[in-house]
């Protein structure tokens, strides 16, 4: 049997502990924005650096977890990491104006960036790779249900205390978290061959991603603005890619992608994550705007979903092992393709909510036989600094694939809103019984179509990808 042991469970709950905190911390302000206006008397342009501050410094640290891992040791960084983001969580409940928070937030993110990329080398590190799919079935939980639970927490929070809560109410846990791993993960050794920081990739790696990820995600800038900052981002990336391929020991292994295995499940997840995450923020729309009720509502509708990826996340770690990723990704993509399709289907201006929740349900079902599982399907032969570079490409891939995915969504839902209502945009629907309503989940429909179609790819890259011959290396090392 390949179940975890109990010191190995110890050390699940205490990784998928600290990995909500960070998670959570994306999504849990998002409620509190009208608040932060009013309570520091600032337009939407300056409070959305709330939100982006911890965006930009959770992208920025990500690239940096696998150096810093295989030079001071995965649960030393891990714990430092733990440590700053509590107290930079408790600075941004006392901040006592808008310049203090936002800096708290840009320190949160930074270690935030950190815990999960260190929390999955250390989780892959602890058990044998036959078991990576049992611990990734609790250490992955918080990756998908956080983003779908900080705004209902923090709509509950803002409600009932203040915006404060919003930031002190991950102290307490991030600090169990910290007891946790000091008292049941093990030290690890740092790499005995120390060598020297790549300084020059960090120079190219960090801006890159932190512009691509700014451009496709600010979008109080102008398109040629956003386009600039996109493009020079993708430069620095290319080269960092192009230097590291045959650098002796560069930030991160890139040379990994060149694996088959590594490559195309990487490959999966980024093809997934940009169109999934991407259309979470159609039916906040729909409820809200299109059907004039309330957040809390729109947060409700989030559950099923939620509930689909716990139940599914635990029996495709057991399943994985028996059938492999190829079967049990493809079912999931396949029912999130199912889902999204009828979803766009059965929509109306008054789709009954229990339909839409039990869609929201099966699309959860298949986002949980997904993205966890690729994860463990992409590492599962990783072992010492690949692993720890694997450990990092992976979030950071992912979490860029959610960002360009968002951007892109939001503008072909924008542009055909713009087109229905001849340019008056959602603002033409302040009255729920518009007459427009009919036009615009039209155009939600035709925004579904573009995100069914990227998911289809992903199910035609996952269908092809085959596991390696047994004569193949299953990694890539860092040596010439």
């Amino acid at each position: 049997m390949n179940r975890l042991t109990a010191q190995e469970l110890r050390i699940a709950a205490v990784i998928a502990l600290g990995g909500l905190m960070a998670v959570l911390d994306t999504t849990i302000v998002a409620v509190a924005l009208p608040r932060f206006m009013t309570t520091f008397s600032a337009s939407l342009t300056t409070i959305q650096w709330i939100v982006t501050a911890y965006a930009l410094g959770m992208v920025a640290a990500m690239p940096l977890a696998a150096t810093f891992a295989q030079r001071w040791g995965a649960r030393r960084v891990y714990l430092t990491a733990l440590l700053v983001f509590t107290v930079a969580s408790a600075a941004a409940g006392a901040a006592g104006d808008l310049g203090w928070l936002i800096a708290a937030r840009a320190v949160q993110g930074l270690a935030g960036g950190l815990i999960n990329p260190l929390g999955m080398t250390i989780g892959f590190g602890a058990v044998a790779p036959e078991r990576r799919s049992r611990m990734t079935a609790i250490t992955g939980l918080p990756l998908l249900i956080g983003p779908i639970l900080g705004p209902m927490l923090g709509g509950v929070l803002l409600d009932s205390l203040s915006w404060r809560a919003l930031f002190f109410i991950t102290v307490p846990p991030a600090l169990l978290a910290v007891v946790g791993v000091l008292r049941w993960v093990p030290a690890d050794t740092p790499s005995a061959k120390r060598a020297p920081i790549d300084f020059a990739g960090g120079l190219l790696l960090v801006p890159g991603v932190v512009a691509v990820a700014y451009g496709f995600s600010e979008e109080t800038l102008g398109m040629d603005v956003r386009s600039g900052i996109v493009a020079a981002g993708l430069v620095l990336m290319a080269v960092f890619i192009r230097r590291s391929w045959s650098h002796h020991a560069p930030l991160l292994n890139v040379r990994l992608l060149r694996d088959r295995t590594f490559g195309r499940n990487t490959a999966v997840l980024v093809l997934y994550a940009a169109p999934y995450f991407g259309s979470m923020l159609l039916m906040p729309a729909y409820i809200q705007v299109m059907r004039g009720d309330s957040a809390l509502t729109s947060a409700l509708m989030m559950v099923p979903a939620a509930i689909g990826m716990g139940i599914t996340i635990q029996f495709a770690a057991r399943v994985l092992e028996r059938f492999g990723p190829r079967i049990v990704v493809g079912t999931g993509l396949s029912l999130a393709i199912v889902s999204t399709a009828l979803t766009a289907l059965v929509l109306t201006p008054d789709t009954p909510y229990l339909v839409l929740g039990i869609l929201g349900l099966v699309q959860g079902a298949g986002t949980g036989a997904i993205m966890m599982p690729t994860i463990v399907s992409a590492g599962r032969e990783l072992r010492g600094s690949d692993l720890a570079s694997g450990s990092a490409i992976l979030p950071l891939a992912s979490t860029i694939a959610s960002a360009v995915g968002t951007a892109a969504v939001s503008a072909v839902f924008t542009g055909l809103i713009a087109a229905a209502t001849a340019g008056q945009g959602l603002a033409a629907l302040s009255d729920p019984g518009s007459a427009l309503t009919g036009e615009v989940v039209d155009a939600y429909r035709l925004t579904l179509v573009g995100v069914l179609a990227v998911m289809v790819f992903a199910l035609v890259v996952r269908l092809r990808t085959r596991p390696a011959p047994a004569t193949e290396p299953a990694t890539v090392r860092s040596a010439a």
